[in-house]
């Protein structure tokens, strides 16, 4: 096995609802020759697969998902194309793309000048698909809308779906529930001059909801048995059908009570359950199409002498890109012209502007904030450092923690050991108090509170939502693992610049030269620091007017402003020229600051930044 070769996919899965869906996949698909690792994600809804190219394809690993019931999701997405002038040109965009690795299918249309792709989002991108057609000569029109993620697109369709299934039990279990305790209501219901008139009607009204509200729990359960892996969906199909037959055999037959109650009641909770899992699911998976939207969509490139904006999935090592004030950087790079502060608190948390000058390197997401910036692209696509957390993100989310390994092993045999429970009991009952009917309802009600789905979903959700809300924070956890042994933690040390702070600075200290060091005194230094700093987009500019205003002083516009990069900046007030910045500043301008040197450095020593006015 030595000259083996590896390769990784991430397929997104459907139709998962438990631990025990999850176990189905992961006994499968070690069996198809070839797979080397396979690890499934329930709340993340995702399979990452290990496998050997030269022995299997992919193909083969996505039918063997599909064939124990579940359905690997794939992206469709038509795109409109211009610049088409023959058939030739549409078989040349359709051979190109039917060749990228991720695309299943690709079929172009030349009389609608359009193209269908059916795609694995985590293997190929949107954009990397335009890319290919553009790189063949072509290109795409863009939509107004843009195009929807099909994971999200297939979650919320499943939302929808349960939302609706949840109205209509609600709907239909009301009277249910108001008919089988007629006899305690305060005021009689409407009636029918029909023999056995309630039973019939419940019969009618809990039909439709055991069938098409409990198909899913139907096909789910005949799933897991035919693959000899009894899962949730098992209990709660013989708990239901249990009081649903039982009641259709004695409305129809008689002798004995009606359990329609109990089997729509049940129905009823247990997709209010489901909604509530898939919104969950939703919830945290959007850590990650967050970090993903933090890339900038274009950018500014020269080519042949020529200043162009593309898109950013053509942006290659080795161009010069442009970066204006206030634009978002593209791609990692190596400044060649221009000076400039860059905010990268994306990156690194660290709320002050970076400055960055020829020689500096520049990460992509970051914004530029004062300057024009010209630098030379060094990573682009996938090995820039956002692309490298998304990716760091996605493979904690895959992980699974140890202690989601051991509540997997307990759920494959939970399932059969509740049977086993649910079986005996109703035989104990059965034989000590003779009654069939409250045996029964034993019987039940063990199948039904002894669902294992919480303890299953239960930690790849908390999971999930852990790095999740790292991630939204900027903690980036690496494994599941990590985050499990967290609690474990006696000692934790940063390394990082400066301090750890909220993200945004604020005034801490006012310090006039004067002994006095009067109020008075305090809010005139202040005023005029915040006069000095109005028109700056410096974060510390910004936060010397923001605490101006919390004290209500007037702050008027300064006659001239100059803001002089790495130094500070220099103003005219009332015909006076103010300084506010650095001690290089002062020292330009040989301002004697000597005295506030000590209480400077005692500042500094704190972690604060000191700022002279002048």
């Amino acid at each position: 096995m030595a000259d083996q070769q590896k390769k990784r996919i991430v397929l997104n899965i459907g139709g998962m609802h438990c631990a025990t869906c999850v176990q189905t996949i992961e006994k499968r698909l070690p069996k198809v020759k070839g797979v080397i690792y396979a690890t499934i994600n329930l709340a993340a809804e995702k399979a990452i697969i290990d496998y050997d190219p030269t022995v299997v394809d992919q193909q083969t690993i996505e039918d063997a998902i599909t064939d124990v019931g579940y359905k690997v999701i794939h992206q469709e997405v038509t795109l409109k194309l211009s610049g088409m002038h023959c058939t030739m040109c549409a078989q040349a965009i359709e051979k190109a793309l039917n060749q990228k690795e991720g695309v299943y299918k690709a079929v172009v249309n030349f009389a609608t000048e359009s193209t269908f792709v059916e795609f694995n989002p985590a293997q190929v991108s949107l954009e990397a698909i335009k890319k290919v057609i553009r790189d063949t000569g072509y290109d795409v029109v863009e939509p107004e809308g843009g195009v929807q993620d099909a994971e999200q697109k297939e979650r919320e369709n499943e939302i929808r779906s349960l939302k609706n299934k949840l109205i209509f039990s609600v709907v239909l279990t009301i009277p249910v529930v108001l008919y089988s305790n007629a006899r305690f209501l305060p005021f009689s219901l409407p009636s029918l001059p029909i023999d056995n008139f309630v039973p019939l009607l419940l019969f009618v009204l809990s039909t439709p909801v055991h069938f098409l509200v409990g198909h899913r729990f139907f096909t789910g359960a005949y799933k897991a048995l035919k693959n000899k892996n009894p899962n949730m969906d098992v209990l709660v199909t013989l708990g239901t059908s249990a009081a649903y037959f039982y009641s259709v055999y004695v409305t129809f037959f008689g002798g004995g009570k009606l359990y329609y109650t109990t089997a729509v009641s049940l129905m009823l909770f247990l997709i209010l359950g489901k909604l509530l899992e898939a919104i969950a699911k939703g919830r945290t998976s959007a850590a990650i199409r967050k970090l993903m939207g933090l890339r900038a969509k274009t950018a500014r490139i020269i080519r042949n002498g020529e200043e162009t904006e593309v898109p950013v999935e053509d942006v290659q090592v080795g161009d010069i890109v442009i970066v204006r004030p206030g634009e978002k950087i593209p791609v990692d790079g190596e400044v060649i012209e221009g000076y400039s502060g860059v905010d990268e608190k994306v990156i690194t948390g660290e709320s002050i502007p970076v400055e960055k000058k020829v020689g500096d390197s520049v990460v992509g997401a970051t914004i530029n904030k004062t300057g024009m910036l010209k630098f030379k692209a060094t990573k682009v696509g996938s090995d820039t450092v956002l692309a490298q957390i998304i990716k760091l993100v996605e493979n904690a989310l895959g992980s699974k923690a140890p202690i989601q390994r051991m509540v997997d092993v307990v759920s494959s045999y939970f399932v059969p050991m509740v049977l086993i429970a649910a079986t005996i009991s109703f035989f104990a009952w059965y034989i000590v108090a003779a009654d069939f009917t409250f045996a029964l309802t034993i019987f039940i009600a063990v199948l039904i509170i002894a669902c294992p789905c919480a303890m299953g979903l239960a930690t790849p959700t908390a999971i999930m939502v852990g790095v999740g809300k790292g991630a939204e924070y900027g903690v980036l956890i690496k494994s599941s693992e990590a985050l499990e042994t967290v609690h474990k933690l006696q000692a934790i040390v940063f390394d990082k610049t400066g301090t750890l702070t909220k993200g945004e600075p604020e005034v801490t200290d006012i310090i006039p030269v004067s002994a006095k060091k009067t109020q008075q005194e305090q809010e005139e230094l202040l005023k005029l620091a915040s006069i000095a700093e109005k028109n700056s987009e410096h974060p510390l500019g910004e936060s010397i007017v923001k605490k101006a205003q919390e004290m209500h002083l007037e702050v008027s516009d300064p006659e001239m402003f100059n803001a002089i990069p790495g130094y500070g900046v220099e103003v005219e007030h009332n015909k006076k020229k103010v300084l506010l910045g650095t001690r290089k500043l002062m020292e330009q301008n040989k301002v004697d600051f000597k005295e506030l040197e000590e209480k400077m450095q005692s500042l500094e020593e704190n972690g604060k930044t000191a700022m002279l006015v002048a």
